[in-house]
């Protein structure tokens, strides 16, 4: 595992060497991604795809990341994390070269897959390893900052790209940014780390093990599921106004409606900051349920928003609720196994946010064509609560009984 330092105060120490080379590994793949990903459609089209091709081609990115995220938590818990992050990375930069040297479609939608699949694998086993490397008690906080990078990439990646392939046309952007994804394989290369198996289990690490011996139990981790799909709540959200609050704004006349997307994001960069700690000290089932119902409180806003500024209220509502909610439950999702699961319990949280960004244009285009687009909102809002009460339910029986056993039997080695 890597190495935890222990701190001269406040308890372990946070800022190790190893987790401030993995967030900047975070970052790079991350923006990586950021810098292509609104061009692939129009790179599809130049290559002579039709626009239902380019559509197609740019969905099946995350649907081979989520089919090859379980078998690559697995391999995380089974085999050297550091080994199956720095394959996947370096797959996931060979893919930016793929595109560009893809000269038909054909080719093209074979490295998407490829791409799609290294992403998910590489991205699990990050977090894995930074999870790792992030004291039990200030999982939180750690999680908080790991995100930050990625938040920032989301931010300056897509303008970045569309100015860089102005300038230097698809294939030589997809080579730099190939180059910037090995640059993260170098330093991952540099990153110290200690393969070690727990040698003493717990009696209720004895009886995770024995769950996880069903290949679905060694895929999924099941105490994870609910956190998982209440976390991908929020990326149902998200699926839903990415999508369409260019359109509502079309419909309602309210100019500059994408200003909504950098609000939002400023936002969450500010809250992924400065939350973490809270998701640590503050009870789970307060935290949760109040970032749900925020969020909510964002998705009314918006079924009814006529101008700008109540748009970006909805915007910051939406931050709010999203920053503290995911933090926490990502937190809950590591604490919720023993540490010889890290990789499964973070694929699994993952998955949560695939199912919710693929469900959420597909459920708020079907509301929306038939009932319009406020009724799409007040729909999101609602299943937002039905979600707080499966949540509170899980809770209340079972999750916060499993997360203090683990707690108390937690062996460090």
């Amino acid at each position: 595992m890597i190495t935890k330092k222990t701190g001269t105060g406040k308890g372990p120490a946070l800022f190790t060497l190893s987790y401030c080379l993995l967030i900047i590994v975070s970052f790079m793949t991350s923006l990586s991604y950021s810098l292509i990903q609104t061009l692939i459609a129009t790179y599809a089209v130049d290559l002579g795809g039709t626009l239902a091709a380019a559509g197609t081609l740019t969905g099946l990115f995350s649907t081979a990341a989520m089919i090859f995220r379980p078998a690559g938590g697995a391999l995380c818990d089974e085999k050297n994390k550091k080994i199956i992050c720095l394959v996947s990375t370096i797959l996931f930069a060979f893919g930016f070269f793929g595109y560009a040297l893809s000269m038909n479609m054909t080719a093209l939608l074979i490295f998407r897959l490829l791409h799609g699949a290294a992403f998910g694998v590489s991205g699990t086993a990050n977090m894995a390893l930074v999870a790792e490397s992030i004291p039990r008690q200030r999982m939180g906080e750690g999680l908080g900052y790991y995100g930050v990078g990625q938040v920032v990439s989301q931010i300056i990646g897509p303008v970045f790209g569309v100015a860089l392939h102005g300038y230097i046309g698809f294939k030589a952007l997809f080579f730099l940014v190939g180059f910037i994804c090995f640059g993260a394989v170098a330093i991952l290369v540099l990153i110290p780390y200690e393969n070690k198996r727990q040698e003493i289990e717990s009696k209720s690490m004895g009886a995770e093990k024995q769950k996880s011996g069903n290949l679905f139990g060694r895929l999924i981790a099941v105490n994870c599921i609910i956190y998982a799909l209440t976390a991908g709540m929020f990326s149902f959200m998200n699926g839903v106004t990415n999508s369409f609050l260019v359109m509502v704004g079309e419909e309602r006349s309210i100019p500059h409606i994408a200003l909504f997307f950098t609000v939002n994001a400023g936002c969450l960069f500010v809250v992924r900051l400065l939350m973490g700690k809270i998701a640590d000290e503050a009870p789970l089932t307060m935290v949760v349920t109040i970032s749900l119902l925020v969020g909510f409180s964002s998705m009314l806003i918006l079924s009814k928003a006529e101008i700008l500024p109540v748009v970006l209220v909805a915007a910051v509502l939406k931050a709010l609720g999203q920053g503290v909610g995911q933090i926490s439950l990502q937190s809950a999702c590591v604490k919720s196994v023993d540490e010889s699961r890290v990789g499964v319990a973070s694929s699994t949280y993952y998955i949560g946010a695939d199912v919710g960004n693929s469900l959420g244009p597909i459920i708020g285009g079907t509301i929306s064509g038939a009932y319009g687009y406020a009724t799409m909102f007040r729909g999101v809002a609602w299943i937002a609560v039905a979600m707080i009460g499966v949540f509170l339910v899980y809770e209340l029986s079972y999750g916060a009984k499993k997360r203090k056993g683990l707690k108390d039997g937690y062996v460090q080695v």
